[in-house]
């Protein structure tokens, strides 16, 4: 595999849907997220936008208990209704919320993956 096609990041991605606000200089976008990190999201934006790469954003997270979690960055790319974004959590407290549930979900993606290799393994074995 070529180096540019290599994954290039940092923090690992872990699976977590949630709803969202993309607030931009002009508008708000009401968003699902599709996938979190400690340095940006995955948010599927269903109505029509005329958002650009590199425009300055703020990710406001909606969590099933507490405050919701600010990030502010810029949208790294689009498609289709997808929307790449790198941002980080603004001040202490929403980065060690954000942290915590990073932490949380990668632990359930790891007890996932080894549930479906145990299976996985079950079903290849002979018997």
């Amino acid at each position: 595999m070529s180096p540019q096609g290599r994954e290039r990041r940092y923090f690992p991605r872990v699976n977590y849907r949630a709803y969202a606000t993309l607030t931009t200089t002009s508008k708000r976008y009401p968003v699902h997220i599709m996938d979190l990190s400690f340095n940006g999201a995955l948010a599927a934006l269903i109505h029509k936008h005329q958002l650009a790469d590199g425009e300055e954003i703020i990710l406001t997270i909606e969590l099933e208990e507490g405050p919701p979690i600010k990030m502010q960055g810029h949208l790294s790319h689009q498609q289709e209704h997808f929307l790449g974004i790198e941002c980080r959590a603004t001040g202490i407290d929403n980065q060690a919320r954000l942290r915590e549930l990073l932490n949380q979900n990668m632990d359930n993606d790891q007890g996932l993956e080894r549930s479906l290799d145990s299976m996985m393994e079950r079903h290849n074995s002979p018997s």
